[in-house]
């Protein structure tokens, strides 16, 4: 066997460390037809191939899209940030945080003070990577004032917060990820709570809860449950970015009364409304579509015939009672399992 010289061994430069797809997704929450689609559209990423001919992303590419995503996640377009280089996308990101109209971006909102007691000190927490204390505060809350209370009084604009401190540079990328796994830990503790404690069987309505194949984001949608959990709905969590076409298998199948979709900010008129005409279209009669979150709000006027709008978490309550009310009391319990 041919080997190369000791001393041309010796500076011969190693190879990088490529990403795959999947990796790219979980790391960044970019999701893998996204990313193929970009590839074709806007000629980035680039990755090249491993041994088995399937996408290898270098190292540095993964960081652009990282950036990306920052952008896409504080309101841009992809046609707009895809495109650009490393230096365009920091100065872009830079006066993001500095400018939000100028760059694009929407305003934030102005909540004032953060939320809850006035001397929690979220953000120092987070930035001092101090999840426990933030998990504690939180559990305590739900004990003083309740699960509803505090979806809607805290948890609601207290991500706004923490999105515009990410925005600002004050929470780095890595501390929002570990705020929203926290989050998440809570409400479902709390959500598993309600259903141990034995106030109701679960009744109807049967509720599918999921997000369409390029939503990644499901805190809207725990949000959202937490609520159903309190009408002691029975639930059918998905998780997120289901196929379209599992998503009516499901429906079918588990013999559902309500879809419960969630659309976080990034997700394009595209996205909202040609995914839920999908739906619409081939949905089983009697199903209905109930559907919230930011990108909700701004295409509702292209939305489907039909589709219901949750514009806050807790009008899930609302609805509830509504349906119940349309279906009458022979089918407020539903006995399986």
């Amino acid at each position: 066997m041919d080997t190369l010289p000791a001393d041309l061994l010796a500076h011969a430069p190693l190879p990088d460390v490529t990403w795959s797809i999947a990796e790219v997704e979980r790391d960044t929450g970019l999701g893998k037809d996204t990313l193929r689609v970009w590839e074709r559209r806007y000629g980035f990423p680039t990755p090249g191939r491993d041994a088995a001919g399937e996408r290898a992303y270098p190292p540095a590419q993964v960081q652009r899209l990282r950036l990306i995503k920052r952008l896409l996640d504080a309101g841009l377009r992809p046609g707009k940030v895809v495109p650009l280089d490393d230096a365009q996308l920091e100065a872009l990101l830079a006066q993001a945080r500095s400018e939000p109209a100028a760059a694009g971006v929407a305003p934030p909102t102005a909540l004032g003070p953060w939320p809850g007691d006035p001397d929690t000190p979220w953000l120092r927490w987070m930035t001092e990577n101090r999840t426990d204390l933030v998990k504690q505060a939180l559990q305590q809350h739900i004990l003083r004032h309740g699960l509803g209370p505090t979806v809607e009084q805290l948890v609601a604009p207290l991500c706004v917060h923490v999105g515009e401190a990410w925005l600002r540079g004050e929470l780095s990328v890595y501390q929002e990820h570990l705020f929203t796994e926290t989050l998440q830990s809570v409400l479902r503790e709390a959500i598993a709570a309600v259903d141990a404690s034995g106030q109701a069987l679960q009744r109807r309505p049967r509720v599918l809860l999921t997000t369409t194949p390029s939503e990644l984001h499901g805190l809207g949608l725990l949000m959202a449950e937490s609520f159903f959990a309190l009408e002691s709905c029975h639930r059918l969590a998905l998780g997120t970015s289901t196929p379209v076409a599992d998503i009516v298998l499901a429906a079918q199948q588990l013999q559902v009364d309500v879809l419960a979709l969630s659309y976080s900010a990034h997700a394009s008129r595209r996205d909202v409304v040609d995914t839920l005409q999908q739906l619409v279209d081939q949905l089983p009669r009697g199903v209905e579509v109930w559907v919230g979150g930011a990108a909700v709000a701004l295409h509702r006027r292209g939305l489907p015939e039909g589709v219901t709008v949750l514009r806050r978490a807790n009008e899930v309550n609302l609805q509830v009672r509504a349906w119940r009310l349309r279906h009458g009391t022979a089918l407020a319990w539903d006995g399986a399992a």
